[in-house]
């Protein structure tokens, strides 16, 4: 039984984050056969890293979790401010206006890297998650035992500046989600990766081989699942279906959108339907309800809400620009994807017209889900994976 010690930003049951879950699901799994500990923050709350978990030690049934309080909230707009203020200046960005970024991107612990840096030789691997934020990036440069990182790396506008490509080195190892992620670590970093695994997480099988009976409604849902915020998307697929919808005169069609509402204003919107959070037993009820799911997010390093809506035999739609997601759908022949309005437009008409089309990917992509992304298969390569960095 190794000792083994995360290191997460924030770290809870049923977040609305993949990395969060990516989190938990790999804390619950190597705690079955592992002497495991999460070293986190205080925060629950992303956008501002606010204080409301106890800070100190608590044991959960298999496993500790060790928070740290955050000395500071986070002001989204001032460091976005400093961001750009470092993307505009390019490869001279000084290296004090980066860390001010980091520091401002949070969640800014300074205990908890002080506890890293002084007690990391209890334990025998630690497995950071998440390449963006403070407890990652500065932990990393103290580390003296086995480590790897579970970066979650996407093409995003931060992850352009020069400190990541130091911070971030080719000998490191590296566990990554999909191919595509790994493609983006080495051309945004100009390194090749040299030691690294694919493994990507696991989602619950909550099929219903009845679907066609659950939904009474004559109304076609298309459905989002996520945070809705402009980063992920949102205001260029309510434009896009707003004009879909003028130009079709489709009155069967509605668009649902579950999960909550950041930085961005729908109130003119009457045509969507936004539900908030909802829970896992109402997001399953929903995904067998709709026809097909739509992530029009250009930033993802896996996408959980593919997987359960491919789970659920629905095929999905998805923003081009997110290699990661089309490299699953041309591997699970699981769903199509768009690249701008019309394309949008075409493929979501070409979906709504072929039921036939929409069953057989529906099928292909359970069985890529299946295949790769059980809790057996993930259960399998997490040991692997540990039982070799531990060899």
């Amino acid at each position: 039984m190794a000792k083994i010690l995360f290191i997460t930003p924030r770290f809870l049951q049923n977040a609305s984050g993949g990395a969060e879950k990516l989190a938990f699901d790999y804390v619950d799994i190597l705690s079955e056969t592992h002497d495991v500990t999460v070293c986190t923050t205080s925060a629950k709350n992303y956008v501002t890293w606010e204080n409301e978990f106890k800070t100190g030690i608590t044991n959960e049934n298999r496993y500790k979790i060790l928070r740290f309080e955050v000395r500071k909230k986070r002001n989204i707009d001032y460091m976005n401010k400093i961001l750009n203020q470092c993307l505009f200046a390019g490869e001279s960005v000084s290296s004090k206006d980066q860390m001010d970024f980091i520091k401002e991107q949070g969640p800014y612990s300074p205990d908890l890297i002080d506890y890293i840096s002084k007690n990391q030789f209890e334990y025998d691997l630690i497995i950071l998650i998440g390449y963006l934020y403070y407890p990652v990036v500065m932990s990393i440069p103290l580390l003296k035992i086995p480590f790897v990182i579970v970066p979650t790396f996407h093409a995003e506008p931060p992850f352009r500046l020069p400190i990541y490509k130091q911070i971030y080195l080719n000998h490191y190892i590296y566990s990554f989600n999909a191919p595509e992620e790994l493609a983006v670590y080495e051309s945004y970093t100009n390194q090749r990766a040299k030691d690294y695994f694919l493994i990507g997480t696991y989602v619950e099988d909550h099929f219903n081989s009845n679907q066609d009976s659950i939904s009474n409604s004559n109304m076609i849902q298309l459905l989002t699942i996520g945070r809705i915020e402009p980063a992920k998307g949102y205001p260029e697929l309510f434009q896009d279906y707003h004009e879909w919808k003028n130009l079709s005169h489709r009155t069967d069609v509605n668009l649902k959108c579950l999960g909550s509402v950041f930085s961005m204003d729908i109130s003119k919107e009457k045509e969507i339907l936004f539900s908030g959070y909802v829970s896992e037993e109402e997001k399953i009820s929903e995904i067998q309800k709709s026809y097909l799911l739509i992530n029009p997010s250009a930033y993802e390093s896996f996408s959980i809400s593919i997987m359960e809506s491919w789970l659920q035999e629905k095929p999905v739609l998805v923003n081009a620009n997110s290699s990661v997601m089309k490299g699953h759908c041309i591997r699970s022949q699981g769903g199509l994807y768009y690249s701008d309005k019309v394309s949008f437009q075409r493929m979501l008409e070409y979906l709504l017209e072929n039921e036939n089309l929409k069953v057989r990917l529906g099928k292909n992509g359970r069985k890529y889900v299946l295949a790769n992304f059980s809790k057996e298969v993930i259960r399998t390569k997490l040991n692997q994976m540990v039982n070799k960095l531990l060899g």
